[in-house]
This record gives structure tokens, C-alpha cells and sequence, in this order.
């Protein structure tokens, strides 16, 4: 028997014989937490009592769960091999609670939501607190997604991405095209007019992103249309370069679902268009948890209703 099959052996012998769950959930949280004192916070504890569970999880599996660094708890090959099924057991306690007769009823439960901030704050910030008229029941986090979301360390429990993910256990859905265009404030243009070539671009001010602060290459947008373009003004956020454009600061390029209809004039849209997709994505594990699928399929729904919104149009 291998090293970590006598490990994983005494795993499963602790939990058929009445394994503290508790345990295995200070566990869980500080591998998603990275440090003690933030598990603590989390879970609402002083951090000596998080030690001290971690500490007797690691005398009843006789091995070290994490490495202690200035980088934080980090995960040992024991541990990791501990996480996986950890994790599912986790995913299986939370689908027999969504089944139990007390939720056969009503939904209940915290689902967190994370999406990139256009999309959070001018669409799901709209639609998502229908869902409490809906299922009071459940609360409903809606957190702006990191420069690189752990959607597997449970950071949030559904993420909308703007990229399709090659790897993971995850589930995933595409969502919707959207369309993006260049767009300026009428005082802009006033002297001058509005621009009709890529050289004529040039001789205005631009709105963009921050560069070390993109999260995907796909946003890039004002090097795509030329790597000569005097970005005047950078935010890390599209909210930001929205008020940006239409406070006159310079182009940039906006989604429409933002655009339509803020006073804003789009500029050369039949020559430099752009299309970008939404992806709904949550873990493998949690695909027979019921407030996550509910979470899903309403969020899809709402966002196929209001697809006509997501298009250009003068």
C-alpha cells in the first residue's frame, strides 16, 4: 500500500466511523482562505481554535496537511489528495440538503456570483435581486471577478467569464454574444467631427484599460485597432471608462448594453466592430446542488430575454 493510499485509508476508516465533520470544514476553508487569521474570519472563530482543528485533523491522519510559509498554508501532497474528496463530500452534504424536505419547498442557502464589472453592475445588479422575491430564502452575493477568479478554491460559487476555459471540472454554459463599439461624447467631436478612418483615430484622445491591470487580452481593445493610439485616460474598471467617454476624456470602447442610449456617438461601427461572448461557469461539484442550478438556469433566462439589449443599434 502506497504512502497516501494508507493515508487515504485512514480517511475513509475516520469518516465510517463517525469522523468529525467540523474538522474537515476548517480544513476545507483554510486551504480556500490561504491563511489562518482569514479562515478565521470566515468562519467566524478566533484563529487558535482554526489551528486547533487543523492540528487534530493532522494527529487523527498521522501526516501534515499544510506547509506553513510566509506565503501562507500551503497544501502537501497529503493534503491534496485529502482536498479532492473532502471537496466532494462537501458538494454531496450540500445536494442532500438541497433535497431534504425542509428545501423541497424553498430554496435556502448563500450562492456568491462573480462576473466582470460591466456585466455585474449595468445587467445581473438589475436582475438578481429578483431572485429574493422569488426564493427569500436564499442570499445572493454578487462580488466583481479577480484579475484571476479560483473558481475551484470556491472564490465564488458561478463565475461569468469572458473566456472559455480549456481545463477544469467545471460546468459551463455559453451565454450570449455581445457587441462592442467605439463611442465619444458629442463635445468631442465639436470643431472637427467624427472621425471616419483609423488615421483619423489618431488625432484623439483614448479611454482603456489600465495594462498590467487586464484580466484577458480579449479587452484589449485599443491596441487592436492600432498600436498608435494616445491612451489619455486609463481605469481599471469599464464603469470608469464609461463615465470617462461620456465626460468627454477621449473614444473608447464600450459595450452597447452600456452605450445604448447614454447620449453617446458611436464612431466608425460598421468598419471596427467588436463581438465578445459571456460564459457561466460553476464546478463539476456542484452540479446536483440545487440553488446553484437555480442561480444558473435564472440568470440564463433573464439574459436570452434581454438579448436584444446585448446587440449595437443607433
Amino acid at each position: 500500500m502506497t504512502k497516501f493510499a494508507h493515508i487515504l485509508s485512514k480517511f475513509v476508516r475516520g469518516v465510517m466511523s463517525g469522523f468529525d465533520w467540523e474538522d474537515l470544514r476548517y480544513f476545507l476553508e483554510v486551504e480556500r482562505a490561504g491563511r489562518l487569521t482569514r479562515a478565521a474570519r470566515r468562519l467566524k472563530v478566533s484563529h487558535t481554535t482554526v489551528a486547533r482543528r487543523i492540528e487534530r485533523l493532522e494527529t487523527a491522519l498521522q501526516t501534515r496537511l499544510f506547509d506553513r510559509g510566509d506565503e501562507g498554508m500551503v497544501l502537501t501532497p497529503a493534503g491534496a489528495e485529502i482536498l479532492r474528496h473532502a471537496v466532494a463530500m462537501e458538494a454531496a452534504s450540500q445536494a442532500i440538503a438541497d433535497h431534504s424536505g425542509a428545501s423541497l419547498e424553498a430554496l435556502s442557502g448563500t450562492v456568491r456570483v462573480g462576473a466582470p464589472d460591466g456585466f455585474g453592475n449595468a445587467f445581473l445588479s438589475r436582475i438578481l435581486p429578483r431572485l429574493l422575491a422569488r426564493e427569500p430564502g436564499l442570499t445572493v452575493e454578487l462580488v466583481p471577478v479577480p484579475v484571476n477568479h479560483r473558481l475551484w478554491k470556491r472564490d465564488v460559487d458561478i463565475a461569468i467569464s469572458l473566456d472559455r476555459p480549456e481545463t477544469g471540472r467545471l460546468v459551463m454554459r455559453k451565454l450570449l454574444d455581445y457587441d462592442l463599439r467605439i463611442y465619444g461624447a458629442p463635445s468631442l467631436f465639436e470643431g472637427q467631427g467624427v472621425p471616419a478612418t483609423r488615421e483619423a483615430l489618431r488625432a484623439f484622445p483614448f479611454v482603456g484599460y489600465i495594462d498590467d491591470l487586464i484580466f484577458t487580452q480579449e479587452l484589449d481593445f485599443n491596441y487592436q485597432i492600432s498600436p498608435d493610439l494616445r491612451v489619455a485616460y486609463k481605469a481599471a474598471t469599464v464603469k470608469a471608462q464609461f463615465d470617462a467617454v461620456r465626460a468627454g476624456a477621449g473614444l473608447g470602447v464600450l459595450p452597447c448594453f452600456m452605450a445604448n442610449g447614454a447620449g453617446l456617438v458611436p464612431v466608425m461601427a460598421e468598419d471596427i466592430p467588436f463581438t465578445r461572448s459571456y460564459w457561466l461557469l460553476f464546478p463539476e461539484d456542484y452540479r446536483n446542488v440545487a440553488r446553484i442550478r437555480y442561480v444558473c438556469d435564472f440568470i440564463a433566462a433573464e439574459t436570452l430575454a434581454h438579448q436584444a439589449e446585448f446587440g449595437f443599434r443607433l
